[in-house]
């Protein structure tokens, strides 16, 4: 008897624009979940500090030089504001800047699933293996107060992982 695949429901806002210049909070899992896939954490030091280490895998380092690189290739058009890499999922804050003129650079187009996508596909590549779930989650930055609510929320994901799991 064969398998049916489960029906993925579209999780995307429907007739909105992912090449609308703002912020976008981008979480993309692991393919395994609860597993040091990515990295691993731990406390530095005295443990009521709270100090996180990140230890990259190698596909943790794979993923990280692929964020890095997001950049200089979107030169312009889109950047990262901020990322964590956690054991079995990343964390994303890309900004799609205003053009100028108004309109997309052509040579590379600029849309949020185009460059999750691209990451994925070049990351998983470069660790030589299927890093990622399908799909991924993303929340779109309405103002001030959520986009530094997102920036804490990524810089505290690390210690949070540790509280969690003890």
């Amino acid at each position: 008897m064969e398998k049916k695949q489960p029906i993925r429901k579209n999780i995307r806002l429907p007739d909105y624009d992912y090449s609308e210049p703002g912020f976008y909070f981008v979480t993309i899992c692991t393919a395994v979940r609860n597993r040091n896939v990515l990295c691993s954490v731990h406390t530095v030091g005295d443990a009521a500090l709270g100090v996180p280490q990140i230890r990259l895998t190698h596909a943790g380092t794979a993923v990280e030089k692929h964020i890095r690189n997001i950049d200089p290739v979107y030169s312009g058009t889109a950047r990262v504001d901020a990322y964590a890499i956690m054991p079995d999922h990343v964390h994303l804050l890309i900004e799609l800047c205003p053009q100028e003129d108004g309109s997309p650079r052509a040579a590379t187009p600029t849309d949020i699933p185009r460059i999750v996508n691209t990451l994925k596909s070049l990351s998983s590549k470069s660790a030589g293996r299927q890093l990622w779930q399908r799909g991924y989650f993303d929340h779109i930055i309405r103002n001030d107060a959520d986009l530094a609510e997102t920036r804490q929320y990524i810089r505290n994901n690390p210690l949070n992982w540790i509280s969690n799991k003890e």
